[in-house]
């Protein structure tokens, strides 16, 4: 889960950076950049609750 959330956010950090530093465009103006974040944003909020899950029971 760990590497999901590490992959997720390098990638919306270099779709970021290909909208504004190359291309000049604004965030509004792309809609994939937009679905992106949210789907990073997903991710990242759920990553405590999946990792909870995930992890061998230790009683």
């Amino acid at each position: 889960m760990e590497l999901t959330a590490v992959v997720m956010a390098t990638d919306l950090t270099a779709n970021w950076y290909a909208a504004y530093g190359i291309q000049h465009s604004d965030f509004f103006a792309q809609p994939g950049l937009q679905r992106l974040a949210a789907f990073t944003l997903l991710v990242l909020a759920t990553r405590p609750f999946v990792r909870s899950r995930l992890s061998p029971n230790t009683k």
